[in-house]
């Protein structure tokens, strides 16, 4: 993995490269653990904690590495802690050319499985660990995000991929939960400059302690079905 500064595309200030293999490996005893919460920290959030592994075609595609985690950012001035959980979007496309015959569900809807965006999600924990190194969050309407480069295992070729995270306040806890991860075509960041102004990660804890407890889009709320 290296580093390096962006250019003024308009895309994060950063780029990560990264080597996403396609070929999926068995599942190891410590990922059926993840999977199923097995020596794993509980957390007091609104949010899935455990996403369960399925099976498809005989193959099995374990999710232990998108479970509620926290990650750590070294400052200067603060040294902020979050709570980090996942959203169905991040290995999930209806529409994509890479999706698989199986649906999984989050307790709100149901979407196909999509491997670019599944083997891409393997990634996510180490990339999140990095963004007290000079990555700029980006706030939208809608959402916060940022973008850089990563080579797509699907396609062989370095394209932009775009994480997008609600931040917010819960149980005293700040909490960074990814709504969507995906390699994007279109949009700021990708073929337009980002017209709003960019924050580091320092700069967006330091606006989430401020924000009232429980503000957080209604994707935040997913849960697995009572059986």
């Amino acid at each position: 993995m290296a580093l390096r500064a962006q250019d003024g595309s308009g895309r994060c200030k950063w780029h990560w490269f990264f080597q996403v293999k396609s070929t999926l490996t068995p599942t190891s005893t410590s990922d059926s653990n993840n999977a199923r919460g097995i020596g794993l920290p509980k957390y007091q959030v609104d949010s899935i904690q455990v996403w369960d592994d399925f099976e498809h075609a005989g193959k099995p595609y374990p999710l232990g590495h998108l479970s509620c985690h926290e990650v750590v950012f070294k400052g200067e001035k603060i040294s902020p802690k979050f709570v980090v959980t996942y959203g169905l979007h991040c290995f999930t496309d209806d529409d994509s050319e890479y999706n698989i015959l199986y649906e999984y569900p989050d307790g709100r809807h149901q979407r196909k499985v999509c491997l670019e965006r599944y083997e891409a999600s393997k990634k996510l924990k180490g990339i999140l660990e990095k963004l007290d190194q000079g990555a700029i969050i980006y706030q939208t309407k809608d959402e916060r995000f940022f973008t850089f480069e990563m080579l797509n295992s699907a396609t062989g070729e370095l394209e932009p991929y775009k994480i997008c995270i609600a931040f917010f306040h819960e149980h005293r806890l700040l909490r960074m939960h990814v709504t969507s991860a995906f390699f994007a075509r279109k949009g700021e960041g990708i073929d337009a400059p980002v017209s709003k102004k960019g924050f580091t990660i320092f700069k967006v804890a330091a606006e989430t302690r401020m924000k009232p407890k429980g503000q957080c889009p209604k994707e935040v709320r997913n849960r697995h079905k009572k059986t």
